[in-house]
């Protein structure tokens, strides 16, 4: 029974609802165009002085963000990220490195990215990505002399101007997996889905080809025959599934390093298989010996040690590493809520983890924007 005194108060809430629903999304998008002009910027092939500045005042732009995470964040979420936050500043105190710095960007924009929902939030992500590249294109014009990398098994690699080639095959693997998840999403035939996917996969896929990145064209490649093959299957992975996967990984990549060494000629094959990733991590482990158990480490003058995993609880120590791989196992739950081929890009984007090290990046790991979710988002689907 509402009251003369309680009607103001529904009449505040049911006028600052539409608020928040038209606030939120303004806010996500300036984080992410903010974000990804940092990353661009910080991943491109040059050093210039100038732009290195703009890169700090972007960073500080993006503390703004962290703080509006936190006075969002549920109780939760507080106590989470305020945990991140202290073992940062005793990691930076003690001189062992701010790996957990990108962390707390990570947990913060996952708070605001899950309070849009994932099919608006993936229309921002698009755009915002799009604008982007329009911005940075312009000091990549002018200050890289090569849009290539002259690499000694495959000739010129393309790069667009990004350090790596890898760099660049990850980012467009990223916005490859958003377009389907999007697609997937749309309330359209299921024939012009199909016809949709196709066209993104020829707009994009001859980057990947061009940058001979042989783990992200394959991935991509996988992706495009789920999304036409998802409708037709009658299974998908699941939470037990996905932890097996991770479990798998995480333990491949330990005692493929660990036991280097045991047997010569097999462990020479599958380091030239993983392109030398085994040898790299070696290196560390021979150097570093075990993680730490708290606090992580500056892993910098070893890379590139491209196993998650083995970089994770190295850099964030393993008492930190344990307790976000946990967060992420607890992730899994809403698995029920995804439609069958949301559930199968988890899987491949868990597969990643086996050769790259960008997992903890929301930003360029849309199976975290997938799964942060709550149920309310989401409609059942077999």
């Amino acid at each position: 029974m509402q009251t003369f005194f309680s009607q103001p108060i529904f009449a505040a809430r049911r006028f600052y609802q539409p608020v928040q629903s038209q606030v939120m999304p303004a806010v996500v998008f300036t984080f992410l165009l903010i974000f990804f002009c940092k990353t661009f910027l910080t991943s491109g092939a040059f050093n210039n002085a100038l732009i290195g500045e703009a890169v700090q005042f972007l960073n500080g732009v993006l503390l703004l963000y962290i703080g509006y995470a936190l006075a969002i964040a549920s109780l939760r979420e507080k106590i989470l990220l305020s945990v991140i936050i202290l073992l940062f500043m005793l990691n930076l105190a003690s001189g062992h490195g701010d790996y957990l710095f990108g962390v707390i960007y990570s947990i913060a924009f996952l708070i605001m990215f899950k309070r849009i929902g994932v099919k608006r939030g993936g229309e921002v992500f698009v755009t915002a990505y799009f604008m982007a590249v329009i911005v940075v294109a312009i000091p990549y014009m002018l200050y890289i002399d090569s849009f290539v990398y002259l690499d000694e098994r495959y000739g010129n690699r393309l790069t667009l101007g990004f350090d790596n080639p890898n760099t660049l095959a990850y980012y467009v693997f990223s916005l490859f997996a958003m377009l389907l998840c999007l697609l997937d999403r749309a309330a359209m035939p299921l024939g012009m889905k199909n016809i949709a996917a196709l066209a993104c996969a020829i707009l994009l896929l001859p980057l990947l080809v061009y940058s001979y990145s042989r783990t992200y064209l394959a991935l991509a490649l996988l992706l495009l025959c789920l999304f036409w093959l998802a409708p037709l299957l009658r299974v998908a992975p699941g939470k037990k599934l996905c932890t097996l996967l991770l479990c798998m990984i995480l333990g491949i990549q330990f005692i493929s390093v660990l036991r280097w060494g045991i047997h010569p000629q097999w462990d020479a094959v599958l380091n030239q298989v993983l392109t030398g990733r085994i040898w790299f991590s070696w290196q560390m482990y021979q150097a570093l010996g075990l993680p730490n158990l708290l606090l992580g480490q500056n892993i910098a003058a070893y890379k590139p040690v491209d196993f998650f995993y083995f970089a994770l609880f190295y850099s964030g120590g393993i008492s930190v590493s344990f307790l976000l791989l946990f967060g992420y196992c607890q992730l899994l739950r809403n698995l029920v809520f995804l439609s069958r081929f949301m559930r199968w890009v988890v899987a491949v984007f868990l597969l990643s983890t086996l050769t790259e090290t960008y997992f903890l990046v929301p930003v360029f790991n849309i199976s975290l924007l997938l799964l942060c979710q709550g149920k309310g988002f989401y409609q059942l689907k077999n």
